[in-house]
């Protein structure tokens, strides 16, 4: 009792579907902080201390830099680029360095590029349907708030580079099945260009499916 307790999400606790009313009360009495995407001088010192104290490496400076500049999402993209490049030079019995960074890195960089942000993604969706975000990760199935998080989950497949299993976590916790299945269900229905009903804040909406994805593509790339 009497003990300050710290709590760490990806996402405002009004937004973890899991959560009951009265835990989101509690949580967003106290103090909710937004802890940006470290800038490209923080993400080069992570870089430095996590190659010279974790690693026991020493990286120039020239790759540090190449790393941050590249890697602007999370500390673990950055930890598991270092990773991944001292393990190739340690194998090839080779000293790292650019070349070799661009090299080896290649993929990595490019599976860590996003076309779109996943939040986004959901964002215009619970927007579109007339929801939150929360609707999307809770475990209600009722038409409006299914059709929603079938969407996001497609699109998230579509635009970015994230697996199923990942997309599923992010949404609620939802396991890798459910998220193939959202995904397929709306491809027959593009396949059908089926029409689609739902309730919104403003009342009975209908559309085809495939105006509905023409309308959230729009609005995650505008």
């Amino acid at each position: 009792a009497g003990k300050q307790v710290v709590l760490a999400s990806d996402a405002h606790p009004k937004m973890i579907g899991q959560l009951s009313e009265k835990l989101v009360n509690r949580f967003v009495s106290g103090m909710v902080v937004k802890i940006d995407t470290p800038d490209l001088q923080t993400r080069c010192q992570i870089c430095r201390q996590y190659a010279t104290t974790t690693m026991r490496k020493h990286i120039s400076e020239g790759v540090i830099r190449y790393i941050a500049e590249n890697l602007r999402t999370n500390v673990r993209e950055l930890e598991g680029a270092l990773l991944k490049l001292t393990a190739f030079a340690s194998l090839q019995n080779e000293k790292i360095n650019l070349a070799m960074a661009r090299e080896v890195l290649a993929e990595h960089l490019e599976r860590c590029d996003p076309i779109a942000h996943i939040s986004d993604i959901e964002s215009a969706v619970a927007t579109y349907f007339g929801l939150t975000p929360a609707n999307i990760h809770s475990s209600k199935k009722d038409r409006t708030v299914a059709m929603a998080r079938h969407f996001s989950m497609y699109l998230a497949r579509k635009h970015t580079k994230m697996s199923s299993s990942e997309v599923g976590r992010f949404m609620g916790n939802k396991n890798h099945a459910t998220v193939l299945f959202a995904c397929k269900k709306v491809e027959d229905l593009l396949k059908q260009n089926a029409q689609l009903h739902w309730h919104g804040p403003a009342g009975n909406k209908i559309a085809k499916a495939r105006t509905i994805l023409t309308n959230l593509e729009e609005s995650i790339s505008g």
